[in-house]
């Protein structure tokens, strides 16, 4: 079984963070817009302000030359109000400024300059906007100040409620994008990437009818290719398993000639053969069961379990060192006895003496680890070996080895849940780990 890949980190922008940039570039855009059309809007109406104050000073002027000099600072006091102030001293901040002409007033200054009138626009510590007028009376100078309610407070407060509107449809947008676009796919990735569930196969997902027709559409794909990958690894099963199971019955018969027909070197020479078929056989079959049944037998103690394994080693005339600790966590006695079986036979054939096989609880639950005094195997090595049908060496073909006992280590650790490493070891001694989770976390999750 080819053993689980990791995906790599992903980079880029989120849909959500996509979804929030496009939003609020929206939400930029419409404001911008409208304080562009508000800008069209109040040129007109600047411009009406600035005639009707251009009129008011015409007829200040016609209004201060029908009266004799001494009575004209009387007729300003009694014209002047809240609004208007009408004086002969010059308002403050006229010279502060260059007199153009105020925004919309340009061809109405050159009519009142030809009467005698300068406009000066003002600015004044005043939520009110200011225009100032220089009249000139019999050669004398007088200061019209007219003061209006600028319609920047009515921009400004328009601006501010089209800023808290807009946050506030952006946010509900936000949140409806996110609860109908981002929240689906975000659990449909997460049930595609826990896939792997019972036997290590993908499974159908749900369909949901309140999902979205792209939603459903990658479903029904996913659900698709889960059915052609099981019904390929159906396939691969009955095949494996049935010329696995055919071949035993000749090999069966083969043997039994070789030992009653053939004699001396002949007989020997058959026998090893035989046996590197059996073995093969045996290996296919193993192959077979551990993709369909990996937890098919009784639980039994861990340790009880590697002690066993252990001493059917020893008593296959094997040599093996034990460190075992005594630990009782429940494990499927077939699945494990299976993979130890495969590692311990890994080392002693391919590895050096002595063999040993230690036994330690770690923090997140167990760890076997099979090493030999062998070279051993770097890290692109070790992964090519749990690939099926790989063999490292042309010359491990001739002792019955097809290249599946890692492949089955591999396929019955994935199971399991757990984990392989191949390292070597202070001592310069070989070994591979196998990490078992603590007890309680589901098998092949």
């Amino acid at each position: 079984m080819t053993p689980v890949v990791r995906p790599p980190p992903v980079s880029g922008w989120s849909l959500v963070r996509r979804l929030s940039g496009g939003v609020a570039l929206i939400a930029v855009l419409s404001l911008a817009s409208q304080a562009w059309v508000m800008s069209l809007w109040l040129r007109p109406l600047l411009h009406e302000v600035g005639t009707l104050a251009a009129e008011q000073a015409v007829q200040l002027q016609v209004a201060l030359q029908a009266v004799p000099p001494a009575a004209r600072p009387a007729l300003a006091q009694q014209l002047s109000n809240d609004r208007l102030q009408v004086s002969r001293s010059e308002p403050e901040g006229v010279h502060a400024m260059v007199p153009p002409p105020p925004p919309g007033m340009q061809a109405l200054a050159e009519q009142l300059a030809a009467q005698g009138i300068e406009v000066f626009p003002l600015r004044p510590a005043s939520p009110r906007a200011a225009i100032a007028f220089r009249l000139t009376v019999d050669q004398e100078d007088w200061w019209v100040l007219r003061t209006v309610e600028g319609p920047s407070g009515a921009v400004s407060g328009t601006l501010l409620a089209w800023s808290a509107v807009l946050a506030l449809a952006t946010m509900g947008a936000l949140l409806v994008s996110v609860r109908l676009i981002a929240r689906p796919i975000g659990q449909l990735a997460q049930e595609i990437g826990a896939q792997g569930g019972q036997q290590g196969r993908l499974q159908p997902l749900p369909l949901r009818s309140q999902d979205s027709v792209e939603i459903q559409s990658l479903v029904h794909a996913f659900n698709a290719l889960a059915h052609q990958l099981s019904q390929g690894a159906q396939t691969r099963q009955q095949l494996l398993a049935g010329v696995s199971h055919d071949l035993r019955t000749p090999l069966a018969r083969l043997r039994l000639r070789a030992e009653t027909q053939c004699e001396g070197a002949l007989s020997e020479a058959l026998l090893t053969d035989l046996l590197a078929l059996e073995h093969i056989v045996s290996q296919f079959l193993a192959y077979v069961q551990g993709d369909s049944e990996p937890f098919s037998g009784p639980q039994r103690p861990l340790n009880a379990v590697v002690h066993r394994e252990v001493q059917r080693q020893v008593d296959a005339g094997h040599v093996l060192q034990a460190d075992l600790q005594d630990l009782s966590q429940p494990v499927p006695e077939l699945a494990l006895s299976r993979l130890l079986g495969n590692l311990i036979d890994n080392a002693r054939l391919h590895g050096g003496p002595p063999v040993s096989v230690q036994l330690r609880a770690t923090a997140a639950g167990a760890a076997v680890r099979v090493s030999d005094g062998g070279p051993g195997m770097n890290a692109s090595e070790f992964e090519r070996a749990q690939q099926p049908f790989v063999r490292l060496t042309h010359t491990r073909a001739t002792l019955g080895h097809c290249g599946l006992g890692l492949a089955i280590v591999a396929q019955l650790t994935h199971q399991l849940g757990g984990t392989l490493q191949a390292d070597t070891s202070d001592d310069g001694r070989f070994g591979i780990t196998l990490t078992l989770p603590a007890q309680g976390k589901e098998p092949g999750a």
